[in-house]
Formats: structure tokens, sequence, C-alpha cells
């Protein structure tokens, strides 16, 4: 296709364009002027994630389902399902200790990265406190301090390891 050609064409998709789309002057201008806000990313995770595990798109993108984690991972935390790292808090907590960032060689996981599963604890109708009765005992294992008495979790000082869920007799925590 000759140079003309392409410029001909050129010409016509952008008058039809325009005879289709009235733009003022004063609404280009405000473009230039005015930035339309950025969309927000999805940041939220489809699965849990290991301490120090890059926002959710970017881990997705860079974990490989090595295995690096898995086996640096002093307490078998971790595994890999759907070829993507996984954290697993059922019978132990996390230490945020980060032998798996030290290890990850596609750098999904990297200790310049949030030292936080992003987990949070969600207290069930089981709860003896949400049933009135005496029970501190999650609030005492957390070595954050981020529970209060009514059960209520400071996200700030939260750092989702798990001791709360793993302390409590009754199973009465999930982590979501």
């Amino acid at each position: 296709m000759s140079n003309k050609a392409m410029q001909g064409k050129n010409e016509q998709y952008y008058e039809a364009y325009l005879s289709h789309n009235f733009i003022s002057r004063r609404g280009l201008l405000r473009s230039l002027f005015h930035s339309t806000p950025k969309p927000e990313r999805d940041t939220t995770r489809l699965a849990h994630r290991p301490p120090f595990a890059a926002e959710e798109s970017l881990f997705l993108a860079a974990c490989t389902g090595c295995g690096d984690c898995v086996r640096a991972c002093p307490y078998n935390l971790i595994q890999i399902q759907q070829q993507k790292a996984v954290l697993e808090l059922d019978y132990m907590s996390c230490d945020l200790c980060g032998q798996c960032a030290m290890h990850c060689s596609q750098n999904a996981l990297n200790i310049a990265f949030k030292k936080d599963t992003e987990l949070r604890p969600h207290f069930a109708n089981d709860c003896l406190v949400k049933k009135n009765q005496s029970c501190t005992v999650c609030q005492e294992k957390c070595p954050q301090q981020a529970i209060s008495n009514n059960l209520t979790v400071n996200n700030e000082l939260c750092n989702g390891c798990g001791e709360c869920k793993i302390s409590c007799f009754l199973s009465a925590i999930q982590l979501v």
C-alpha cells in the first residue's frame, strides 16, 4: 500500500470519526489539563500468599511455581497450588522469618515487599467472647498485640501470622 493511500485512508477515518463525535475546543483543553483518575488495580488475593508477596497481579506474573520458597520455609507452610505459592496456616503460624523471600529466584516474594500475609482473623460465632464468656487466649498469643478485648483487629499492627488461629482451642478463628 502506498504512503498516499494510507494517508487518504487515515484522513477518511478521521473525517468519519469527527462527523460522529464532536470535540469542542473547551473539551480538548479540559482533557489536556484535567487528567482523569486512573482506575484502581484489583489487588484482591486469589489465594493465601506467603509473606513478602508482590501485589497479586505481579505475583501471578512472576511466580513460576518452582518450589524454591517451599523448600526454604522451615515450617513447611508453603505449598504449590495451580503452579503458584500458597500459604497454609492450618497447623502452625508463620514467624515471617523471610526465608521464602530470600530464596525466591523469581522475586514474586522479596524482602522489599510488605512483611505481611495480608490475612486477618475473622471470629466465628463459636468464639467464647462472642458468647459473652471470658477468653483472652488469642489476644495473649498475638505477638503484635493487634486484637482488642472486643475482638477488633488493628490492621496496622496485624501482620497475618496466624498465631491467633493456631492458639484458639475452639477453632473459632479463620484467616481471611
